[in-house]
């Protein structure tokens, strides 16, 4: 086998500086590539222990909140979701007529099983006095009522013939059971949506 010339040797030389190059050059990607990922995998861990760490300092309270529901919180037992929800709607009706507002339209709506509680609820559409309506919307709040305004419009109208300024107010109002008690729907179930003028 013959020596390289000095020519040959140059070009071999510069061959492998250009694989040497190209292969640093691979090698330099993949190290950014894994180098900027690790830098977003530590932003998530760092935001992933932030949220820990939050949680951690809310457990007595989150602790004390879950105590407070699994003693307060209605439950289902010995009734139905029909029944609960005709109860909600007669409540209803009751406080508005005590508070001399009118119900223009009534209807139950779907009643809705998540994880932590069931729901049943009413949609109502009254009108009457704004500062008695107001007063209404007041009064459905309370901790210990589990009741929850899931939906309101509250309209004056501008149109009444009355002395008093009038309101008109589209509510959907729902009531939260404890979960563990609901019993499963059937087809049959009442309190199925229905429509209901009142």
């Amino acid at each position: 086998m013959r020596e390289l010339t000095v020519r040959e040797k140059i070009l071999l030389g510069v061959c492998f500086g250009v694989i040497f190059l190209v292969v640093n050059g691979f090698a330099a990607r993949s190290i950014v590539k894994n180098l900027r990922g690790s830098g977003d995998k530590i932003a998530a861990l760092k935001s992933e222990l932030a949220d820990q760490e939050m949680w951690l300092s809310e457990a007595e309270m989150a602790d004390a909140r879950e105590r407070w529901l699994n003693e307060k919180m209605p439950s289902l037992s010995g009734t139905t979701l029909g029944k609960e929800q005709g109860d909600l709607l007669q409540m209803m009706q009751d406080e508005i007529f005590d508070r001399k507002l009118k119900i223009e339209s009534q209807s139950l709506q779907d009643i809705e099983q998540e994880i932590f509680y069931t729901e049943v609820a009413v949609r109502l559409r009254v009108r009457g006095n704004e500062a008695d309506v107001i007063d209404w919307l007041i009064s459905l709040q309370g901790p210990e009522e589990f009741r929850v305004i899931k939906a309101m419009e509250l309209e004056i109208d501008s149109k009444a013939k009355e002395e008093e300024p009038q309101a008109v107010c589209e509510i959907t109002i729902a009531r939260w059971y404890a979960a563990s008690d609901s019993k499963p729907l059937t087809k049959d179930s009442p309190g199925e949506s229905s429509d209901q003028q009142g």
